[in-house]
């Protein structure tokens, strides 16, 4: 009995010697994390110099200099406007001769962007919203007075012209700087509303993140914000998801005729179309057609295209209202944005389901 004992003895202090080791492993390994974590933050700090979010950047857009705050032009997270002016790249930016960081747009252009997200800055609950800038508005204000009065005091008619032909510019090539410097649903932005399920049983990121967790099955719209661009096509990379529908809806008739069934959801109700990833078919304002050979599931991703014309799953079309598409065909019901009981009504997209899914893209008009 006590040579038994002495070997479980000799047993627990040999674990224990173990033990000790594997610890002292684990805490040098430990100090080493700490020292090259140390070392990589003064590594940055000294790629980034003293650079912060309260630096004045001193820019010259095309040929007219500006003072900007380095937060304001980095304050759309992914945008290459952060990306640029994140203080990582300073010293390889193009540069003027007097070493304003040089910008080659037109100036009434990027103003109306950085005037946005000035505005944004110092935006409050009490205050007005601000809203996106719309240049059709900016053009007739500013091109009429502004170069009238230039031109009074000025009596340069090289000058007049020069401004008129600025002036000119329409609001497409602002829709179209935004987007090059990945700005637009930061400039427009979109965000994500729970219509029909119980509050609080849903965890919703607007952009960037563009992401829902539905812990109920629940429906929800994506809605513009401050703006008058519609949604024309937009892109779901799904999860996780159960009864997932996606698609679009007629939003004042789908509000105004909507069943009392909490179980229906997108294309289940009248003026409503959705494709329905789990059942594999479409979904049209009540009536299922399911499509052969299709399979969704976690990692696929579905693109909903020209107002609940056309899907794609993973890049293939697969269902479309348009004659000449090479894919399933079927009537499109939803009808052109209009007013129904003196509210307007647009088609707007709107998903169902529970589960994880993200909003990969957004594709808004150009009005």
């Amino acid at each position: 009995m006590s040579s038994r004992n002495d070997d479980i003895d000799q047993t627990l202090a040999d674990l224990t010697e173990v033990l000790r080791r594997k610890q002292k492993i684990l805490q040098e390994r430990e100090q080493e994390l700490e020292k090259r974590s140390a070392a990589l933050e003064r590594d940055k700090s000294q790629f980034l110099l003293d650079k912060s979010p309260s630096d004045v950047l001193h820019l010259n857009v095309g040929g007219t200099c500006i003072a900007v705050l380095r937060r304001t032009l980095t304050s759309v997270e992914q945008s290459m406007l952060t990306s640029r002016f994140s203080g990582r790249w300073d010293e390889s930016l193009e540069k003027d001769r007097d070493g304003n960081f040089f910008i080659d747009q037109p100036i009434e252009l990027f103003l109306p962007m950085v005037n946005y997200l000035r505005a944004k800055a110092c935006e409050t609950p009490l205050g007005p919203p601000v809203r996106s800038p719309h240049l059709k508005d900016y053009e007739t204000r500013q091109g009429t007075w502004e170069v009238f009065v230039m031109f009074v005091l000025h009596q340069t008619i090289p000058e007049f012209f020069l401004l008129t032909q600025c002036y000119c510019l329409t609001f497409a090539d602002f829709y179209r700087m935004v987007e090059y410097f990945g700005m637009t649903l930061g400039v427009y932005p979109c965000t994500i509303e729970l219509h029909r399920g119980e509050a609080g049983t849903a965890d919703i990121s607007d952009y960037p993140d563009f992401s829902v967790i539905a812990r109920e099955w629940s429906t929800f719209t994506l809605q513009i914000n401050g703006h008058d661009r519609d949604i024309i096509s937009y892109e779901v990379v799904l999860g996780n998801v159960e009864r997932m529908q996606i698609g679009w809806i007629n939003e004042a008739r789908y509000i105004e005729n909507l069943t009392n069934d909490q179980n229906n959801g997108v294309g289940e109700e009248a003026n409503s179309l959705a494709l329905d990833c789990c059942r594999g078919g479409l979904l049209n304002q009540g009536e299922f057609t399911k499509l052969d050979g299709l399979s969704i599931g976690a990692g696929s991703v579905i693109r909903c295209e020209q107002k609940a014309r056309r899907w794609l799953v993973n890049g293939r079309l697969v269902v479309s209202s348009i004659a000449s598409d090479d894919a399933v065909h079927f009537d499109n019901g939803l009808l052109p944005s209009g007013h129904v009981n003196g509210k307007e009504d647009k088609i707007i997209p709107s998903f169902s389901g529970k589960g994880h899914w993200k909003i990969s893209q957004v594709v808004l008009s150009n009005p």
